[in-house]
């Protein structure tokens, strides 16, 4: 066994050695599901603003172009000092050799040598980690709902009736953009995105960092160049201000699922109804806009109740559960499969 680390980011190769292994352990996760696209895998391995992301490949020998095994790793460096966050993934056919606990090794090596010993890592429930959390002395601090949208199935007139404007949010415009926010609403876009601050996330201590425009821009930078597009539909006040907002995803490559990234309402403007409004009107862009899109996939914490509620009612499923769990300093820890 020989352990690289490699850029799928920014090398081909790498993204193509290590592709089948995270589409493996996605397949597993989320049974049913369109297969994980290789743009996908490039935008995840890319660093978040501020943040460094590192990749860890475990190949049979030195000879060997297709990995058996991945680990990314990533930290932000401007909060959070004592987190970071890891995912371990082994190829199915290639588990029972070692190479889980050979590249936890790594992950630990990494924690001890940046001073962050706190490692939080995430899996599905449809892959048991009971027993390998309870083994590495993890905890559970955080659990998530994933939920599926068929769009084959949905009822376009019901979708219109629940994205139509009422008395009590009559007063707000839908304002949409693709991949860059108009330079008006920059501003106000990032003070809105401050509520995701406000969603439940468990027991899980977790520092948000304010948005600024630096940010956003770079944001809306690594998506383009990763080949994924980020779509904004937002409530906007008479006077310019941003009341809620709801952002999805796509990619050329693998058009078959969208992605729902955030939603959320600021406080001084929930209670309204903007937040049923906003993800229906969402709804109706997707089937407009992807005609091939089949399935929308959004996480939300289990206790977040109100949203869960307005996903429900527009015809989101439950697929299944995912934890994240958090390990000490001297604990590997990994997402497992």
């Amino acid at each position: 066994m020989v352990i690289r680390e490699i850029s799928p980011a920014d090398k081909a190769e790498d993204l193509s050695a290590v592709l089948p292994v995270a589409q493996a352990v996605f397949n597993e996760q989320m049974p049913g599901f369109p297969l994980l696209s290789a743009t996908r895998l490039r935008m995840r391995c890319f660093p978040d603003h501020h943040a460094v992301l590192r990749v860890f490949a475990a190949f049979a020998d030195d000879e060997a172009r297709t990995a058996d095994a991945m680990a990314l790793v990533e930290w932000e460096e401007d909060a959070n000092p004592d987190l970071m966050g890891a995912s371990v993934w082994v190829a199915p056919q290639a588990r029972r050799r070692g190479l889980g606990a050979a590249l936890y090794a790594e992950v630990l090596a990494l924690s001890a040598a940046v001073g962050r010993p706190r490692v939080v890592v995430n899996g599905a429930s449809t892959v048991p980690v009971d027993a390998v959390v309870a083994a590495y002395g993890g905890r559970r601090v955080e659990e998530m709902i994933r939920s599926v949208l068929d769009l084959a199935g949905v009822p376009r007139s019901r979708m219109t009736e629940a994205a139509a404007a009422t008395d009590a949010n009559a007063g707000y415009r839908l304002v949409r953009w693709t991949d860059h926010c108009p330079d008006e609403l920059a501003g106000s876009f990032c003070a809105a995105m401050a509520v995701m601050a406000d969603a439940p996330q468990g027991d899980l201590v977790y520092e948000h960092v304010a948005h600024d425009l630096e940010g956003l821009r770079e944001r809306e930078r690594l998506s383009v160049l990763a080949g994924v597009r980020r779509h904004v539909l937002a409530a906007v006040t008479p006077a310019g201000e941003i009341g809620g907002f709801t952002v999805f995803s796509s990619a050329a490559e693998g058009p078959l699922a969208l992605d729902i990234w955030d939603t959320g309402v600021v406080r001084a403007h929930r209670g309204n109804g903007l937040g049923l409004r906003l993800k229906a009107a969402q709804t109706l862009w997707m089937l407009d806009e992807f005609p091939a899109a089949r399935w929308v996939q959004t996480f939300n914490n289990a206790d977040n109740a109100h949203m869960l509620a307005i996903n429900r009612a527009l015809g989101y499923r439950a697929a299944e559960n995912w934890s994240s769990y958090e390990f000490g300093p001297t604990r590997p820890g990994g997402q497992v499969g």
